[in-house]
């Protein structure tokens, strides 16, 4: 098998793990069927969860423990973009760094671009509270306030 079979076979595992974990939550979810395919004329992201109206539209990245930078391309960012706009929902890069746990959630308006018109992420730069993770987007879709926003009052 070829390396980059193996990693699309592995990227594809990723993605139903989180749509697993965001339906275990209550989210209604959907993978998209042909993500990463040569579907130019559609737009539609990795994987897409409702809860009580609110869409959040994911594009999902895996990366190991060591590397520092995540690079996105232009298309899938504005393909995610697109979406939203059309669905009035959220976009979301949503990476997880394999053998660190959990996912993290970063707004697609923290991504930064590069000279060449693509994205990048610096992961050595996130901190706890520059990313949300799987319950802050349920006490979004619940409309559930952190306790952090009372005690800013």
């Amino acid at each position: 098998m070829s390396k980059s079979l193996s990693n699309r076979k592995r990227g594809f595992a990723h993605e139903r793990d989180l749509a697993r974990r965001l339906w275990e939550k209550g989210f209604a979810v959907m993978r998209a069927p042909a993500s990463g395919s040569k579907a130019k004329r559609v737009v539609y992201p990795d994987v897409v969860a409702i809860m009580n109206g609110h869409v959040f539209a994911f594009e999902v990245k895996t990366t190991r423990t060591g590397e520092k930078t995540l690079y996105i391309h232009r298309d899938q960012v504005q393909k995610l973009v697109e979406f939203v706009r059309r669905s009035g929902g959220t976009a979301f890069i949503a990476v997880k760094i394999v053998g660190k746990g959990g996912w993290m959630f970063v707004p697609v308006k923290e991504l930064v671009e590069t000279p060449g018109g693509n994205y990048k992420l610096s992961l050595g730069d996130m901190r706890e509270g520059s990313f949300l993770r799987i319950d802050n987007l349920v006490a979004i879709a619940l409309g559930v306030r952190p306790l952090r926003e009372f005690l800013k009052s």
